[in-house]
């Protein structure tokens, strides 16, 4: 290739990532938002939308095969925080059980087992994903926060103590009977300054299922953990009406408005 090839492309490059960021940076006006862009990082794919301008970057490990969710979630979040500023980057695994799940373990429901490739997740999160998002649309200096639903929610709780990335912890519904979760966590502290948001169905713990059953006691004790963790600024367990599968995008929703609140006020 050519110098003059060379200049052309990556004159073309920079026009591309112009536009994708102008596409995501659509103001606010009489209540409309920005549109949802699709894109994908080494294989995973990725949608994003930007609200308003500025913000913290909030990541979203979402469910690989449910219609609509990203629109479902999008909604929830204008519905509780439309006046604030934010950038969505929501990120689709292959494979629910095996890509969040931080180690091996056996079946809990069903035939299918944890292969504990959570940590490759959380590798291709922090050094792939995160720094391209960073560069591509200059969000290096802005607050990165991570959330997620159910095992999503384990996954992203888990993030914290594994890495210093995020300063934002936002888990719903999360998974926290996993097998030896109650050990890990009594091992291990938070690794940045971070705030962290847990919250529970009051139906969740009342399953005939033995080992889910504990999810309850353990998200309580995980609230008292992180009440004396030095690097938690801030920490809440809230307590929703219904089982594990109601509004999960709700959910969340509530999750970020918390989160904008403590990070007002800190």
């Amino acid at each position: 290739m050519n110098l003059c090839n060379l200049g052309e492309l990556q004159m073309e490059n920079k026009e591309k990532k112009q536009m994708l960021t102008t596409e995501l940076t659509k103001e606010k006006s009489g209540g409309s938002a920005g549109m949802i862009q699709d894109m994908s990082i080494n294989g995973i794919k990725l949608h994003l939308a930007q609200n308003g301008t500025g913000g913290p970057v909030i990541f979203w490990g979402m469910y690989p095969h449910q219609q609509n969710e990203v629109e479902y979630l999008w909604e929830s979040l204008l519905e509780l925080v439309p006046e604030q500023n934010f950038l969505l980057v929501a990120f689709q695994v292959e494979n629910w059980n095996r890509d969040f799940s931080p180690w091996e373990a056996s079946a809990v429901f069903g035939k299918e087992g944890f292969a504990g490739q959570g940590l490759k997740t959380l590798r291709w999160l922090t050094e792939e994903c995160v720094p391209h998002i960073d560069r591509t649309f200059g969000v290096k200096d802005r607050e990165h926060w991570l959330m997620g639903y159910s095992l999503a929610g384990l996954f992203a709780l888990w993030a914290a103590y594994e890495s210093d990335v995020f300063s934002g912890i936002v888990c719903c519904s999360g998974s926290l009977w996993f097998p030896d979760w109650d050990h890990y966590v009594r091992d291990h502290v938070i690794q940045s300054k971070c705030s962290v948001y847990l919250s529970l169905g009051g139906k969740e713990e009342k399953t005939k299922n033995k080992v889910m059953a504990a999810v309850g006691d353990r998200t309580r004790a995980q609230e008292r953990l992180l009440q004396e963790d030095s690097m938690v600024e801030s920490v809440v367990l809230e307590w929703n009406a219904g089982g594990h599968f109601a509004d999960a995008g709700k959910r969340l929703a509530k999750g970020v408005k918390w989160m904008f609140g403590v990070k007002s006020g800190l």
